[in-house]
């Protein structure tokens, strides 16, 4: 369920003093809270606990790095030579494990800072949604009122952690990026004896950033379980199929909500799709597409892949509805259409991910097997797949004894436009807290966003 766990960067202890020169003495306090600040990153990070904490130490840090690159540029503050920034990419699949990369200039540092924020962002709004009160079919009677509310809370914090990540993805696309691609080109493509990670890549991070597809499609998934939380009792008591309660979101909208979040996890899919994969053919049986060193790591590839199916699904399923349910029985040939196409597309999802849990069970034929792949099938593709069968078996039935309309191939069905219902939140970064244009008051440190994801 969306959104992802990413994993976090991780970096070493780096130490200011010894990497700048301060012709003035003037920025010696600055430089060892610098170094302080990014020591609690580096802590925070090390420790693999709550994303709030790493979004905490980002925060404090952020600021300073900011007013020392400006520093830089001011010629304030000087470099010892050639400083290397390390971190390990996250994102990006090695053949080994993944490498503390030296990364050239200050900007690499800004970008591993900046993407670190975006990823504990998604990632706090992650463990909001997990810890909220869960539904299944046949646990309790009813929901209460308060866990009606606090699931509401949550769902509504999460959708706002994700826009915000979004809008920061957004904002480093254009104001980071082109400060760190030049530097990835006079590297060469490589970070020391390693490949250049893809996140840093200008095309790689605008699959993440650019139009911010991924963290807003999530965004967009988040909320249409906001939007569905009214008719929860009906979803888990009620036999799937029609009809709606009278209080159920539009078929329309909801269909219309799944095909702009299908457009988005493609588009972010397509991205990462990187020339590499293009050289590799059909018959090469040895090649792993899935784990090219040098590209985005399987997990997150999957994870595009998978949402981006169901996402056309759940789609094409809601327009079944909408066709069936809104036209007084003059589509019913086309909700049976839609339906059905539907349900071979949540069918074959089904199969492939049963295939890779019995395959790793390495079981058997029998009564053995058949328990397992049972409980292998029970998910979230499992619980759409037995509601859209039922949609299929309505109107199939409706069909066949009242309507008599032909049904028409999907590939000639009009399909609409998809609708968002929210954007990226813009985002501010702080203002540096020394060089030129640094604060004047001390305890004016806040920010656009600054304490909007306690």
């Amino acid at each position: 369920m969306p959104p992802l766990l990413f994993p976090l960067p991780t970096t070493s202890i780096l130490t200011f003093s010894a990497i700048l020169v301060d012709p003035s003495s003037s920025h010696t306090t600055a430089l060892a809270d610098a170094t302080a600040a990014r020591t609690k990153l580096f802590l925070a990070l090390k420790a693999e606990g709550s994303a709030l904490a790493v979004v905490d130490a980002v925060q404090g840090y952020l600021p300073t790095l900011r007013g020392i690159i400006e520093c830089l540029d001011s010629d304030e503050l000087l470099l010892k030579g050639d400083p290397t920034f390390p971190w390990r990419s996250p994102l990006t699949h090695y053949t080994s494990t993944a490498p503390l990369l030296p990364l050239p200039s200050i900007h690499s540092e800004y970008l591993f800072v900046v993407l670190t924020y975006i990823l504990a962002l998604s990632n706090y709004a992650h463990s909001i949604l997990a810890s909220l009160p869960t539904f299944d079919q046949g646990s309790r009677s009813s929901i209460t009122t308060e866990d009606e509310k606090k699931t509401t809370a949550g769902l509504a914090r999460a959708v706002d952690l994700l826009c915000q990540a979004a809008g920061i993805a957004q904002w480093a696309a254009e104001n980071v990026m082109p400060l760190v691609e030049p530097v990835r080109v006079a590297a060469g493509g490589r970070a020391g004896k390693n490949k250049w990670p893809v996140e840093a890549g200008s095309e790689a991070f605008r699959g993440l950033a650019e139009d911010v597809r991924t963290l807003l499609a999530d965004a967009h998934v988040t909320a249409i379980r906001k939007l569905l939380l009214p008719v929860l009792s009906h979803t888990l008591f009620a036999p799937p199929g029609p009809p709606l309660p009278t209080n159920h979101p539009s078929a329309s909208l909801l269909a219309k909500l799944y095909l702009h979040i299908s457009t988005l996890y493609t588009s972010a899919r397509a991205t990462f799709k990187l020339p590499s994969r293009q050289l590799l053919k059909s018959s090469d049986k040895a090649a792993e597409p899935d784990n090219v060193e040098g590209e985005v790591i399987a997990p997150f590839k999957r994870y595009l892949r998978k949402e981006s199916q169901l996402a056309e699904a759940l789609a094409h399923k809601w327009l079944g509805v909408d066709a069936g349910e809104n036209s007084k029985g003059s589509r019913i040939g086309e909700a049976v259409a839609w339906t059905r196409d539907a349900q071979t597309r949540l069918s074959e999802m089904e199969d492939g991910a049963v295939r890779e849990k019995m395959k790793a069970l390495g079981l058997g034929k029998g009564n053995e097997r058949k328990k397992e792949e049972r409980k292998a099938r029970k998910g979230r593709v499992e619980r759409e797949l037995e509601d859209v069968q039922a949609w299929v078996r309505v109107y199939t039935r409706m069909n066949d004894t009242v309507s008599f309309q032909p049904i028409p191939a999907v590939a000639s069905l009009n399909v609409p436009s998809g609708r968002p219902i929210f954007t990226a939140k813009a985002f501010v970064p702080p203002p540096p807290k020394l060089g030129t244009t640094r604060t004047s008051d001390p305890s004016d440190d806040s920010y656009a966003g600054q304490g909007n994801y306690y």
